[in-house]
């Protein structure tokens, strides 16, 4: 029978056996191995301590280098899109500060940016009343939520290509009204109102990006509408990081899939950096051109090769 004796004679006998083992472990071994396990740690932290030492001054030197690109951001796009005029849509959820740096930098390059139409979450269409509103913003008929959801968005982008909008029944107007989207000011400017947003000759810069509020298929459809309406369109990602993906580009590449867009858009994959923006406001100059591309990290091209304006004087 187990008793309280017995569990006591256990604990003391292994004890016991690591006194034993300890003792008899420093009899074998030595003090030169000791000596010599002792050099090889103390040298392996030296090591350490050398390597992020490095490490240290390698992440200065990037923090440097990511001043200068800011600092000479505007020197590099400025003029590119001298008297152009540029309307910028945005998905809600889209970091404001990036929609912001993006508008201020292509201000920077010449160009006129009314404000930002900002495309809100009622697009999702998650009940039959917001669809309702949706139709009667747009006169569609459609039945199919992502049916009328994709016509609509296309009617946008074909509204803000227009010379003149009509007064009496403008759909931008009609879409604020019902709420799907708000125009507000970029960059520090006055909030816009819908004729601000005119011009055959303006060029589109659609910025969105995974997990943001709008579903996937609203910017492509925008996109799709401003080529309608026969203006050039740059696509543009702001990307933000998660454990648990997506991979960065791939809601671009999933734009670039969407029937009648490839090889008719620009895109860049990368707007949250400032290299990102540089290649968004160099992409809308290059428009001019006839030339579209896809740049950005992990691209051919960061930036396009070529720009519609070199500046004369810096």
């Amino acid at each position: 029978m187990i008793n309280f004796r017995y569990h006591v004679v256990s604990i003391l006998a292994v004890f016991l056996a690591i006194a034993i083992g300890t003792v008899m472990g420093a009899s074998f071994v030595g003090r030169g191995v000791i000596d010599s396990l002792q050099s090889r740690i103390t040298r392996v932290q030296r090591l350490t301590d050398a390597q992020r030492d490095r490490n240290d001054k390698l992440q200065g030197e990037i923090g440097k280098l990511g001043d200068f690109v800011d600092e000479t951001a505007g020197y590099t796009v400025a003029r590119s899109l001298t008297a152009v005029r540029v309307n910028v849509v945005a998905e809600r959820g889209t970091d404001g500060d990036a929609v912001d740096r993006q508008g201020g930098l292509v201000r920077q390059a010449g160009a006129t940016v009314p404000g930002v139409v900002w495309l809100e979450d009622s697009w999702k269409l998650e009940s039959a009343d917001a669809a309702a509103a949706l139709r009667a913003a747009t006169g569609l008929t459609t039945r199919d939520r992502a049916a009328l959801r994709s016509a609509a968005a296309r009617m946008l982008g074909q509204r803000l290509t227009i010379a003149t909008p009509p007064i009496a029944d403008d759909v931008l107007v009609k879409l604020v009204d019902a709420k799907f989207v708000t125009l507000a000011g970029v960059a520090g400017s006055p909030s816009p109102v819908a004729t601000d947003f005119v011009g055959s000759t303006a060029r589109v810069l659609a910025m969105g990006g995974p997990g943001h509020l709008v579903p996937a298929d609203v910017t492509p459809a925008v996109a799709g509408g401003v080529l309608d309406g026969g203006a050039s369109v740059v696509v543009g990602e702001v990307f933000a990081a998660s454990d648990v993906g997506p991979d960065r580009a791939g809601w671009i590449d999933a734009v670039l899939k969407q029937p009648g867009l490839a090889n008719h858009i620009s895109t860049v994959d990368d707007l949250e950096r400032t290299e990102g923006r540089v290649g968004a406001a160099l992409a809308l100059s290059e428009l001019a051109l006839g030339t579209v591309g896809n740049y950005g990290l992990g691209r051919d091209r960061a930036v396009p090769e070529k720009i519609a304006t070199v500046p004369s004087a810096r």
